[in-house]
């Protein structure tokens, strides 16, 4: 889980999700250091959004994509009717879309309870660690640990959040 790699992070948001990608996701995957310009832009124009900022955004290329983040905010507020903010419920959403998708991801790989818990811990690195999360790592005397029962058990009460959150 190297967020400089070019690893399919749309592909893992997918397969691990129970909902479509939408540009909360997106725009929360951006700021997070998981998906490069070049990702949102194909998935942008898969998407034949028609809107000009979606379009701009898609287009952008060479000296122009220093101007993406501001791209990005625009085509998001353009197809949603306004932007999710840190803290904001459709931010936390798609905060923890990610990390669900991430714990997963790590809980799907045949590892040991001390690789696991640097999974883990890469996952808190990457998208944050809400109080409840922080039980699923511990530091022993020697490699720290994580018990897969606690990061199951997490990723179900997240999953049922996300539900009640529709």
């Amino acid at each position: 889980m190297n967020p400089t790699s070019q690893g399919p992070w749309l592909t893992l948001l997918l397969r691990h999700a129970d909902a479509p990608i939408g540009w909360d996701e997106l725009l929360v995957g951006h700021d997070f250091g998981l998906l490069a310009p070049e990702e949102i832009q194909a998935w942008v124009a898969a998407q034949a959004l028609p809107g000009p900022d979606c379009q701009a955004l898609a287009a952008l290329a060479g000296a122009g994509l220093a101007g993406f983040e501001r791209a990005l905010w625009a085509a998001v507020a353009e197809a949603t009717g306004k932007t999710p903010r840190p803290g904001g419920k459709r931010w936390q959403r798609a905060q923890d879309r990610w990390r669900v998708a991430l714990l997963k991801d790590a809980l799907a790989a045949p590892v040991s309870a001390e690789a696991l818990a640097v999974l883990v811990e890469a996952v808190y690195d990457l998208v944050g660690c809400p109080e409840d999360m922080l039980d699923l790592w511990r530091r022993t005397a020697g490699p720290g640990q994580s018990d897969r029962a606690k990061v199951q058990a997490f990723i179900q009460r997240r999953e049922l959040d996300l539900v009640d959150a529709l």
